[in-house]
């Protein structure tokens, strides 16, 4: 990958706002709230049993849930903000704000919808940004989309938004919406997309405020973010162009940026779409990554110091938001699914889940993913072994289900290769294989259930030949973490399908393994 970073002509921009008032329209935000939320409730009715419904992953008690839009710590509870696509009374699907809270990360509190398409800036829709408490105010930041038709052509415009709250359940729209209303030119006629200028993500540092935007730049087709800085999340001066793509390598467009500081490092987290596969690297049309390296609060450049790292390597892991916990952790929630992927669960009233929590580090210049603590507290019945030898095909009476945790460790001294079948049948299975020789973790999901077809590798040098796994599977999902990296995936097996196989060619020993079934977050 070449640098992220081109340079570009330096531009100053400030973008005046008036005093932070709320939208004298408050009524009609209410209005179109409630009639959301009961929207909401009439599908709730129609809901069938599902045997697809999550036991310990968050997912809408009805309708479909989308990417998460912003996470926060305020008021001592995780407030977690996410898509909702709802249908109104014109039979056209709608972005809202759905709203979450949590004490834990595990256990989630649903509240009442945050946030409705109802002005001329945000009328078809109210997507993705981020949230920050600030001056005693939960300030969330959102992109405002609309549409307008102009001959036989339709206009498509985003923008970066505000709304307050002091409560952090009612939120009141700003009456200088949008705040940003055209992105910043350069010469003329070279300038940043209105229809790709969204996903503000606010952080404090110093004693300023700091947005990252993601967006286009149009002559390339590029994708890349813009930094700008306000000292009193009123005023915002655009800084530069933060980073940005060459020749089409990284995507056409950068979604859902995201920034953290771990360590003595910077993290900038995007989101592009479109990168051209590598071998088998890349595959999925959207992806979610990160580089390592310092931002230069001066210029507004970010530079890398090191390559481009996918987030996690599997089918579906997408526009994850970041927050710090009050210990200092940095936790990310991804989006477990993909724009344009199917969801069997359409036909039960309900769609789409999160990620589990995962935490964030660096650990000898690299990103390392790793489940959060806290989800030890789902661990309920352990079933444990040791010192196993299998050659072969190895089968535990005892370990099946369709909700638990596998935590192992593998030598593979003696091995070429070893592989766990989960969700297994004889028609049905989840596939997670190492070969030794060429140092490669597969993903296989070609018979994982209702169609779903495809495989995902990663390079993975063992350590003293020692696979080490912890494996999350849930009623239609699976997230695997080996050696300190992710694979996430949907899959839609039967009920019956329940089974676990281990298969080794050469002799593996499974040092230990813990097999726990995890309770549920809804009882």
């Amino acid at each position: 990958m070449k640098s992220l970073c081109k340079p570009l002509l330096a531009l100053a921009l400030t973008i005046s706002l008036q005093n932070m008032a709320i939208s004298a329209d408050v009524e009609a935000h209410k209005t179109a709230l409630k009639n959301a939320q009961s929207a909401i409730e009439s599908i709730k009715k129609e809901m069938t049993s599902s045997k697809w419904y999550p036991q310990y992953h968050i997912a809408p008690y009805a309708g479909a849930m989308n990417h998460p839009n912003a996470i926060v710590y305020f008021n001592n509870a995780f407030h977690l903000f996410y898509e909702q696509d709802i249908k109104l009374a014109d039979g056209k699907y709608t972005p809202f704000w759905a709203h979450l809270t949590s004490t834990d990360l595990i256990h989630w509190k649903k509240q009442p919808l945050s946030l409705a398409p109802n002005e001329e800036y945000d009328k078809d829709g109210v997507y993705a940004g981020s949230a920050i408490f600030d001056n005693n105010l939960l300030n969330i930041f959102y992109t405002g989309y609309s549409e307008k038709k102009n001959n036989d052509k339709t206009e498509k415009t985003e923008t970066p938004c505000l709304a307050t709250s002091k409560d952090g359940l009612y939120f009141g729209k700003s009456a200088n919406n949008p705040l940003i209303k055209n992105p910043p030119k350069y010469v003329n006629t070279e300038f940043f997309s209105n229809e790709f200028f969204r996903d503000p993500f606010v952080w404090k540092h110093g004693d300023k405020y700091y947005a990252l935007i993601g967006t286009q730049y149009e002559k390339t087709k590029d994708g890349a973010v813009l930094l700008f800085k306000s000292s009193d999340l009123r005023n915002w001066e655009f800084i530069d162009i933060t980073a940005i793509g060459s020749k089409g390598e990284m995507g056409s467009t950068w979604d859902c940026p995201n920034f953290l500081h771990i360590g003595a490092d910077d993290v900038l987290i995007i989101n592009p779409t479109g990168i051209k596969p590598q071998g088998k690297m890349f595959l999925n049309k959207y992806i979610s990554g990160a580089f390592i390296g310092k931002l230069d609060y001066n210029t507004g450049k970010f530079k890398q110091k090191g390559p481009f790292s996918l987030l996690d390597y599997g089918f579906d892991f997408y526009a994850p938001q970041s927050v710090k916990a009050p210990d200092g952790r940095n936790i990310i929630i991804g989006w477990l699914g993909m724009p344009d992927s199917t969801l069997h669960e359409e036909s039960e009233n309900w769609s789409g889940m999160m990620t589990l929590p995962r935490e964030l580090k660096i650990v000898d210049g690299k990103l390392v993913v790793t489940p959060i603590e806290e989800l030890k507290q789902l661990r309920g019945e352990n079933i444990t072994h040791s010192e196993i030898k299998i050659n072969g095909q190895k089968e535990f009476f005892n370990l099946k289900g369709d909700a638990y945790e596998i935590e192992t460790t593998v030598d593979l001294t003696n091995a070429t290769s070893f592989a766990i079948k989960l969700r297994e049948s004889k028609i049905q299975d989840t596939t997670l294989t190492y070969d030794k020789a060429s140092q490669t973790l597969k993903l296989n999901r070609d018979r994982s259930g209702h169609a779903l077809k495809g495989e995902r590798e990663v390079k993975l040098p063992l350590e003293n030949n020692l696979l080490k796994l912890r494996i999350f599977v849930d009623s239609s999902s699976v997230e695997i973490f080996a050696n300190n990296i992710a694979l996430t995936a949907r899959i839609y097996p039967d009920k019956a399908s329940s089974g676990i196989k281990f298969i080794s060619n050469g002799e593996s020993v499974i040092k230990n393994l813990n097999f726990y079934r995890l309770k549920s977050v809804y009882d």
